[in-house]
C-alpha cells in the first residue's frame, strides 16, 4: 500500500484587522438668507441738540502779574547788559594799560641800549672837555668855542654839566678833594672852588663835581 504524498506547507495565518467604527458626518447648518442693510437713523426735524458738555473755565490772568513778570524780565536783561558792558570796559582798560606798559618798557629798553652804545663815547668827550678846560681854556677864543660845541653835543644825548653854585657842600652832587682855609668862620663847609666839572644823565650822577671846601682856620 502506497503512502500519500505530503501536503505543501500552509502560509501563516494573519489575524484579522479590528473593525473601525464609521462616524457619520456632522449635519449641515441651515443656510441663512442675507439680510438687507439697515437704513441710517435720521433724527427727527423737531429734535433740538442737547446741551454741550460743560468744561472747567480757566481763570483770566492777572494784568498786574503779567506786567510784573515783564518788568522782572527787563531787569534781568538790563543786568546782563550791564555786566557785559563792565567786562568790556575792564578789558579795554587792561588793554590800554598793557599797551602803555609795553611802550614804557620799549622806551626804557631803547634808552638803555643807546646808553650802552653811546656812554663810552660820552665819557671820552667829557675827558676831552677836561683837557680843554685845563689847557686851551686859558687863552679863550678857540678853546672856549670847541668846549661849548662839545658840551652841546653831550646835552644832545642827555648828559648835562652840573652847574657851579656857591654855597654849602652837597655830597649828592659833589666830591671834596681838598680844603681851603675859610676867610670867615661862617664860610666853613661852603664850596671854595670847582676843581673838575661833574656831569649827570637825568637824575643819575655820572661823575660828581670835584670841589675844594672851606675849612675852619
Amino acid at each position: 500500500m502506497s503512502t500519500p504524498p505530503p501536503l505543501p506547507p500552509q502560509p501563516p495565518q494573519v489575524p484579522p484587522l479590528p473593525a473601525v467604527p464609521v462616524v457619520p458626518p456632522p449635519p449641515l447648518l441651515p443656510e441663512v438668507p442675507p439680510q438687507p442693510p439697515a437704513p441710517p437713523q435720521v433724527p427727527p426735524e423737531d429734535a433740538s441738540p442737547g446741551p454741550a458738555p460743560q468744561t472747567a473755565e480757566e481763570p483770566a490772568p492777572d494784568p498786574l502779574a503779567v506786567v510784573a513778570d515783564a518788568v522782572d524780565g527787563l531787569r534781568e536783561e538790563m543786568a546782563a547788559l550791564g555786566d557785559q558792558f563792565r567786562r568790556r570796559l575792564l578789558n579795554d582798560r587792561e588793554g590800554r594799560r598793557g599797551l602803555d606798559e609795553l611802550r614804557a618798557e620799549l622806551d626804557h629798553t631803547r634808552r638803555a641800549a643807546e646808553g650802552r652804545l653811546v656812554q663810552p663815547l660820552l665819557y671820552d668827550l667829557v675827558l676831552l672837555l677836561d683837557r680843554i678846560d685845563r689847557h686851551l681854556g686859558v687863552d679863550g677864543g678857540f678853546g672856549d668855542s670847541v668846549g661849548a660845541e662839545l658840551l652841546t653835543l653831550l646835552e644832545k644825548y642827555g648828559m648835562t654839566r652840573i652847574p657851579v653854585t656857591a654855597g654849602r657842600f652837597d655830597p649828592a652832587l659833589q666830591e671834596a678833594v681838598g680844603t681851603v682855609p675859610a676867610p670867615r668862620p661862617e664860610l666853613a663847609g661852603d664850596v671854595a672852588e670847582v676843581v673838575r666839572h661833574g656831569y649827570r644823565m637825568g637824575d643819575r650822577v655820572v661823575r660828581p663835581q670835584q670841589v675844594r671846601v672851606h675849612a675852619p682856620a
